[in-house]
């Protein structure tokens, strides 16, 4: 009995962290998406800032402060960012281009922005 409550235990950490995983590839294509979506109908400069320390990421008005920053969830961690912001712009496009790579013990998402400011995902395992 204890051996099969063992091996519940751990595909239910397994399925958790694949959740985890699922859930922060989702959030981040969102605040991407979104960023570029109010960068065109407000006709703004907006950029996606990551802050890796800390496990976070925002959406701010290019060259200002964020006011919120959104976190990972638990055991989820960015392995990869773009080396500058990606900054959308009113037409919709983007500079630079680049990835977010984020990762935990089930593997990867990769969150890719085109230069056409088109966000895609895909997962790595």
């Amino acid at each position: 009995m204890g051996t099969l409550s063992t091996v519940g235990l751990s595909v239910g950490e397994g399925i958790r962290d694949q959740q985890r995983l699922h859930l922060a590839g989702e959030s981040l294509v969102s605040a991407v998406s979104a960023a570029r979506f109010d960068a065109m109908t407000k006709n703004l400069a907006l950029q996606n800032r990551v802050h890796p320390e800390r496990n976070q990421f925002t959406v701010a008005l290019k060259d200002d402060e964020p006011d919120l920053w959104q976190n990972l969830p638990r055991g989820v961690v960015f392995s990869k960012i773009p080396s500058r912001p990606i900054t959308f712009f009113s037409r919709g496009s983007a500079a630079p281009a680049g990835s977010f790579t984020l990762e935990n013990q089930r593997g990867q998402i990769q969150v890719i922005v085109s230069l056409s400011g088109r966000v895609r995902w895909k997962r790595k395992i």
